[in-house]
């Protein structure tokens, strides 16, 4: 995960100028990381939960996941 955000701001230094480096970026990365994790983990709950009272969602289903749960559409298509 970090690498992939140090790849990125060599890339962007590149276009737009060096962007410092701020000790504040690893830990920021790690619960913003940390916290997309536990979200995903729920959605995929969520999602489960109601594929297994149908084998095939309705739309209002697909409504439901998207807009209460957050799953996004492409996940629930």
């Amino acid at each position: 995960m970090l690498e992939l955000f140090e790849k990125h701001r060599k890339v962007l230094g590149k276009i737009y100028g060096e962007f410092p480096h701020n000790p504040s970026f690893k830990p920021i990365l790690e619960i913003e990381y940390d916290r997309w994790l536990k979200n995903d983990e729920s959605q995929a709950k969520n999602l489960n939960k109601l594929l297994k009272k149908k084998s095939e969602l309705s739309i209002d289903d697909w409504i439901l996941a998207i807009t209460t749960y957050g799953i996004p559409a492409d996940r629930v298509a």
